[in-house]
C-alpha cells in the first residue's frame, strides 16, 4: 500500500542534502568538497528517480522492493570516513523493517550501482520506538561514558579534609566540614546555601535523625527548623567549620 510522503519532503537533493564528515584538510579545498557535494547529489538524485520509475518491472520481479521503493524518500547522504550513509524518510515501522532487511540491503546495492556511488543503510535506533514517520539517519557517534576514578577523587578529598591540600576560596572551610562529615561520620547534607549571608558563613541543612548525631557531637550551632518540610538547618561560622572538621577528624581517629 502507498503511503503519502509530506509535500516538504519532495524537494530535489542538491549540495546541502550531502552532509561532509571528512577531514577538509585531507579531501581538498572548500570549493572542491562543494563540487562533490553537488555532484554526488546530483548523481544520487538521478539514480533514485530511475529506481523509482520502475514499477511495473519491481512489482513482480521483487513486491518487497516494489514496497519499500515507494514508501521511502531520500532525504540526503553522509560522506564519512566509513563511507555514504544514506538518510531516509520512513513512512512507517513495517517499512522501517524492510530497510533494514534484506529488502534494504538490496535497495542499497541497486542505488550504488545505479548512482556508481557506494552508499549504505545507516544504523538506526528509531525501530520499535514509533511506528510512523521515520526519520532513518546517521546517528553522531557516542563518545564512551568514562567511570570516574573513585580512588584518586577519594584520596584527594580525603587530603583536603586532613589539611595536606589547602584551598584558598571563600567556601574552603564549609567545604572541607562538608567532606569531612560525609567522608569520616556518613553524614550527608540535603543542600546547603552561602547566597544571603555575611561573607564567611553558610547554612546547612540535614534529616532529623542526622541533626540529632550532629547535637551530640557538639555541632557549634545552634539547630533550626525548615519553613518547609522537615529538614533542620545549622548556621555555620568559617572558624566554627574549622574547629568542628578538627573535632570530626579527631572522633574518626
Amino acid at each position: 500500500m502507498l503511503d503519502t510522503v509530506p509535500p516538504h519532503l519532495l524537494t530535489p537533493l542538491s549540495a546541502d542534502s550531502v552532509r561532509w564528515h571528512l577531514p577538509a584538510d585531507e579531501y581538498g579545498n572548500p570549493d572542491a568538497i562543494e563540487v562533490t557535494c553537488a555532484v554526488t547529489a546530483a548523481s544520487l538524485q538521478a539514480a533514485w528517480t530511475t529506481l523509482k520509475a520502475r514499477p511495473a518491472e519491481n512489482r513482480h520481479a521483487d513486491p518487497a522492493l516494489h514496497r519499500l521503493l515507494l514508501n521511502i524518500h531520500i532525504l540526503g547522504l553522509d560522506a564519512t570516513p566509513d563511507g555514504c550513509l544514506l538518510s531516509l524518510y520512513v513512512s512507517s515501522r513495517g517499512i522501517h523493517d524492510l530497510l533494514h532487511a534484506h529488502t534494504g540491503a538490496r535497495f542499497a546495492e541497486a542505488l550504488s550501482a545505479e548512482s556508481r556511488i557506494q552508499v549504505a543503510i545507516a544504523d538506526c535506533d528509531s525501530r520499535l520506538r514509533w511506528t510512523r514517520n521515520i526519520y532513518c539517519h546517521r546517528a553522531e557517534p557516542k563518545l564512551p561514558v568514562v567511570e570516574p576514578d573513585w580512588a584518586a577523587i577519594h584520596a584527594w578529598q580525603d587530603a583536603v579534609i586532613d589539611g595536606r591540600v589547602v584551598q584558598d576560596h571563600a567556601q574552603a572551610a564549609s567545604e572541607r566540614l562538608l567532606l569531612a562529615l560525609e567522608r569520616r561520620a556518613g553524614i550527608g547534607h540535603s543542600r546547603a546555601t552561602w547566597a544571603q549571608h555575611p561573607e564567611g558563613m553558610f547554612t546547612v541543612w540535614f534529616s532529623p535523625g542526622d541533626a540529632r548525631r550532629l547535637v551530640a557531637m557538639g555541632i557549634p550551632a545552634a539547630p533550626q527548623l525548615a519553613e518547609r518540610g522537615p529538614d533542620v538547618g545549622f548556621t555555620l561560622t568559617n572558624e566554627d567549620c574549622r574547629a568542628f572538621t578538627a573535632a570530626i577528624n579527631t572522633a574518626a581517629g
